[in-house]
């Protein structure tokens, strides 16, 4: 996998966040007449790649970083997504769902909980938490939008591609 050096970058409650690595990648959106947008990501260089579906209402195709701290949370991993257009640029916070279920014995891993952000002013609610994102991607937005589009979210999977 080939990846730029770290980044920082600043979460949507100002916190600032640093990322070991950024792989380039191609992102589609595919708007539907539904209100769902399908969303495909590949990483440059592996076979690495991500579906998903959100609410917005972008259609195109673009390039941009996706900065992470693991290669690990490319793989098999679901996530939430919180989706930004600001200026021409686009941002999606990949926050990871951990289901009730998972066994963290069965990955080698250590069950940790959610890196979390107290007492955060999100939206003027005292108290509340923001999850930090575990990916950011950066990059243009693609053309097919409106003028002014308001933050929106999704689900998606990262998975290997198998021949």
């Amino acid at each position: 996998m080939t990846s730029t050096p770290a980044s920082t970058i600043t979460s949507q409650a100002d916190q600032q966040i640093t990322f070991q690595y950024a792989n380039e990648c191609d992102l589609e959106i595919h708007c539907s007449p539904f209100g769902l947008s399908g969303l495909y990501i590949r990483l440059k260089g592996t076979n690495i790649m991500g579906i998903g579906s959100t609410m917005g209402l972008i259609t195109g195709s673009t390039k941009g970083l996706i900065h992470y701290n693991n290669s690990s949370d490319l793989i098999d991993k679901k996530y939430k997504l919180y989706i930004i257009v600001e200026d021409s640029n686009l941002r999606i916070d990949f926050t990871s769902i951990k289901g009730k279920n998972e066994n963290s014995a069965s990955n080698g891993e250590t069950d940790q909980p959610p890196t979390t952000n107290a007492n955060v002013d999100v939206e003027g609610g005292e108290g509340e938490e923001e999850e930090l994102p575990t990916l950011v991607f950066q990059g243009p937005c693609p053309e097919g939008r409106p003028d002014e589009i308001e933050p929106f979210i999704g689900i998606f999977s990262f998975e290997r591609e198998t021949s």
